[in-house]
């Protein structure tokens, strides 16, 4: 009479499958996440710019005070960015600016995001536009 199960060589032979396939799937994953941030980051630095116009129109000159604008802290939602704004032409203009921190420092391609008050994303940025898209 034959019993029925697996042999330690069959267990072994499964386990290294899925040692492999998790090897080739997590890094994929977290390129995944750290993309998934930058959304996170164009969304804020989209929303600060429109607050920015909005202060422009009410005030009529741009602010660099975050929590004139609503904005509570420096850092973003999830805290992998943090805020920057910087004033030019005696606040008539502004760049804002986004540097990941902490975990998302990981992800090389962008480090960080910046529009001005023309719209233009990542001018003067080693940083492709790319990375809006």
């Amino acid at each position: 009479m034959r019993m029925q199960g697996l042999s330690l060589i069959e267990l072994l032979v499964v386990v290294v499958l899925v040692g492999i396939l998790s090897s080739i799937v997590y890094p994929s994953y977290q390129q995944y996440v750290l993309r998934s941030y930058r959304a996170e980051a164009m969304s804020n630095l989209l929303e600060i710019a429109n607050r920015q116009e909005q202060r422009l129109l009410d005030a009529g000159e741009y602010s660099s005070d975050l929590t004139l604008l609503g904005i509570p802290t420096g850092f973003s939602v999830s805290g992998r960015y943090r805020f920057r704004v910087d004033l030019s032409n005696d606040n008539q203009a502004y760049t804002l600016e986004m540097r990941a921190q902490g975990p998302q420092q990981k992800d090389a391609e962008c480090l960080q995001f910046t529009i001005n008050q023309l719209g233009q994303r990542n001018a003067g940025l080693a940083e492709s536009v790319s990375c809006w898209y």
